[in-house]
């Protein structure tokens, strides 16, 4: 009876994750709307993460984040970014990690825009960005 119980408590608590999941083909996302630089759409966020989808035409200046972690998936485009005191090419495929209180941006080298996955841990509202000013950027 015990082992029943276990397995219809499983049952349940698998069945919920799932219905509980967002799903999304990101590739095939487009943005909705006319934008000059940048444009997001949110995916998911509770108070552990943040999932935004975005769009970015020329670049993203030199900032931090005092206080979370961000990792950047690139879908579709190309660029120069920059992590630390470091400039990469970056192209789709490419996984990005950003521990909090790194400075970093991107330009974007190819003729259309970039695409990519920015996953904040913890929850992302924007107030711990820090723009900063990089010379040679």
């Amino acid at each position: 009876m015990f082992k029943a119980m276990i397995a219809m408590a499983g049952f349940v608590l698998v069945s919920f994750c799932v219905l509980a999941q967002e799903v999304e083909n990101i590739p095939a996302m487009k943005q909705k709307s006319t934008y000059d630089n940048v444009a997001t759409t949110p995916f998911y966020n509770d108070s552990l993460v943040t999932s935004t989808v975005v769009w970015i035409k020329k670049e993203v200046r030199p900032h931090y984040h005092q206080s979370h972690t961000e990792h950047v998936y690139v879908v579709e485009g190309t660029g120069k970014m920059l992590l630390g005191n470091q400039i990469i090419d970056v192209r789709p495929g490419d996984f990005l990690s950003i521990p909090k209180g790194t400075v970093h941006a991107v330009r974007v080298t190819s003729s259309t825009p970039m695409k990519v996955l920015s996953i904040h841990a913890p929850s992302f509202d924007g107030s711990d960005r820090v723009q900063v000013e990089k010379s040679g950027w």
